[in-house]
């Protein structure tokens, strides 16, 4: 366990490059006092907002809090959303220099109507869209520029237009760092070579094919890993836990059972926590069990928010020897 504690001050020293889709996190908090004459619906009476980076920003944001130098690349509007974003990315110690601004299209913001801690209703102001290809270009740009500084990269894809085969096949194959994939099924086939892959159980099941759930998920694994020449794969289940594979077999990672108050971002910490993990040296196995409980502690807070060393050493202690006995009782061989 010390070895462990160890690897989580070692996050300091490392520095990360996300690229990604960036969006603007809105928050209304408020109270509902009455039903509205006009429908059937409730009437909140906004009293606060906070506004958070989303999305790709999120990850950025998770890095920083525990520690590592972080440069995030993505595209947003020149708009007044935007600056609040890069402000919101600033302020927690994230490089916002590679950020693209374009003038044609604006900044993705979701709106999420909270009262009583409850989360009543979410807004989404976004364009799809594939984005133009000089974009892209600008990004790649950026990459061959920072190669020097960093340790590892993190591929955020929330669909939103900025990925496509091409910008995955040329950033894993120019980068001389590893990359970390939390993917969208679409480009399965453009993330050959990656160093880890990490899609979440129905973004797995869309890229085999699958309908249900099959009896054996282990086979299926090992069909994607060996089909992308893939050195790690995660597959995140939720309240499942998790499934890892890499060169050495497989494992089925128990969650902790925990009081959730809110899921949103548990997907982001998993990612942040298993690059930084596995660039301090941790193998596969161990910064699933980290990541995993991680993200025990973020389902506990309202929001994407991240957490920070101490949390997570406290993490470790608790749960640590624990979830590793109960996930090497599951392993799987290749």
């Amino acid at each position: 366990m010390n070895r462990i504690l160890e690897a989580v001050n070692h996050f300091k020293d490392l520095r990360g490059l996300v690229i990604g889709d960036l969006m603007l996190d809105v928050y209304s908090f408020g109270s509902v006092e009455r039903i509205s004459p006009e429908a059937p619906v409730p009437v909140v009476r906004v009293e606060r907002e906070e506004f958070r980076a989303g999305g790709a920003g999120n990850v950025a944001g998770n890095l920083g809090a525990l520690g590592a130098r972080v440069f995030i690349s993505g595209v947003i509007g020149d708009d007044p959303e935007g600056q609040i974003l890069i402000e919101m990315l600033e302020k927690s110690g994230v490089n916002t220099s590679c950020i693209v601004k374009s003038k044609n299209r604006k900044t993705i913001v979701k709106n999420r109507i909270v009262s009583k801690g409850q989360q009543l209703l979410r807004i989404d102001r976004e364009k799809n869209e594939t984005l133009a290809g000089r974009f892209r270009a600008a990004i790649l740009e950026i990459l061959e520029g920072v190669q020097g500084d960093i340790d590892f990269i993190i591929l955020e894809d929330y669909n939103k237009g900025l990925f496509n085969g091409y910008f995955y096949r040329e950033i894993i194959s120019r980068s001389k760092v590893p990359v970390f994939v939390d993917p969208k099924y679409e480009h399965f086939s453009a993330m050959k070579n990656a160093f880890l892959v990490k899609p979440n159980f129905d973004e797995f099941k869309k890229a085999m094919g699958l309908q249900r759930i099959p009896n054996n998920v282990t086979k299926y694994l090992q069909s994607m890993k060996k089909r992308l020449y893939l050195k790690n794969l995660v597959v995140t289940r939720g309240e499942n836990g998790m499934m890892i594979l890499d060169d050495g077999g497989g494992y089925h990672i128990p969650s902790l059972q925990r009081n959730v108050y809110d899921v949103t971002g548990a997907g982001d910490t998993v990612i942040s926590v298993l690059g930084l993990s596995m660039s301090a040296g941790l193998s596969l196995f161990e910064s699933a069990i980290l990541a995993t409980i991680a993200a025990g502690i973020e389902i506990t807070k309202l929001g994407a928010q991240p957490i920070y060393p101490a949390e997570l050493k406290d993490g470790i202690r608790n749960h640590w020897s624990r979830l590793v006995k109960e996930s090497s009782a599951l392993k799987v061989q290749s």
